[in-house]
């Protein structure tokens, strides 16, 4: 018997997969409506499996599995999706999510794919090496699916050498995932370190996300770190940098520099 902690913002769903559950001889020990609570359900219980809906308000499914897996790598993600979001159900097990399950749910996809994840053996490494290739790329900031299913990670966070963290922004990021982005990087927030924001090719960006991008660095700052921001596009730059804040200061605007290609 498995302790399951369910996360999903739809009251009906979340009863539909209780039944289900429970009706397979598991044990539903949580359920809760958003991401945040996920994470912190599941650090007070630390259930034998999450399923995780990957549409709900707030902190989405994708960003709550990496903040659950960052702090637990042993945890045992099962993300819930709709056939149209295949890409996102694949950045999601790049993240470290140990399997999922296509909408419609049935008491026979969630009995097998409960069973397939209680008994497997499980490298989070070689996971998520399988998973790239099945997105084609061992690039995890290229876009995956194919026609008009591309998905691309909203960010990506990689550590170098000498306390640098290179945070690359792609143009799908949004102020769910700049909440997330935000809650991943406190972990590098730690001995003076140097973060470098890389806008890519981007020409566009709204003034809601500047805002949250704009208190992340004044969040790096205040954690005795310096910051820094390049843009391979001269118009974005010039966007970014004349973008009026409302009382605030643009401190990513100050930042920013142009960088040709």
């Amino acid at each position: 018997m498995a302790r399951v902690l369910i996360a999903d913002d739809s009251a009906v769903a979340r009863s539909i997969l209780r039944k289900i559950i429970v009706s397979l001889g598991h044990e539903v020990i949580g359920e809760v409506a958003n991401g945040s609570q996920a994470f912190v359900e599941y650090t007070k219980r630390k259930p034998d499996v999450v399923t995780m809906d990957l549409t709900m308000q707030g902190l989405g499914g994708a960003e709550a599995t990496s903040k659950i897996i960052a702090a637990y790598p042993e945890a045992k993600i099962i993300v819930i999706s709709a056939m149209e979001e295949r890409g996102v159900v694949i950045d999601a097990l790049e993240r470290g999510a140990r399997h999922f399950i296509i909408k419609p749910i049935s008491k026979e996809k969630v009995s097998v794919v409960l069973n397939n994840v209680l008994q497997q053996d499980f490298d989070l490494k070689k996971h998520i090496e399988r998973v790239r290739r099945m997105k084609g790329s061992d690039d995890p900031t290229t876009a995956v699916g194919s026609g008009g299913n591309k998905y691309l990670s909203p960010y990506f966070i990689s550590a170098q050498s000498g306390n640098l963290v290179h945070v690359i922004i792609n143009p799908t990021i949004t102020l769910t995932s700049c909440q997330s982005l935000a809650l991943e990087i406190e972990e590098y927030l730690t001995g003076k370190p140097r973060v470098l924001f890389d806008f890519g090719t981007m020409l566009t960006l709204k003034q809601t996300l500047l805002v949250k991008l704009n208190e992340l660095v004044e969040t790096i700052e205040n954690n005795e770190g310096s910051v820094k921001a390049i843009s391979n596009n001269k118009r974005f730059v010039e966007a970014i940098s004349n973008m009026e804040m409302n009382n605030a200061p643009n401190l990513m605007g100050g930042i920013l520099h142009y960088l040709a290609n």
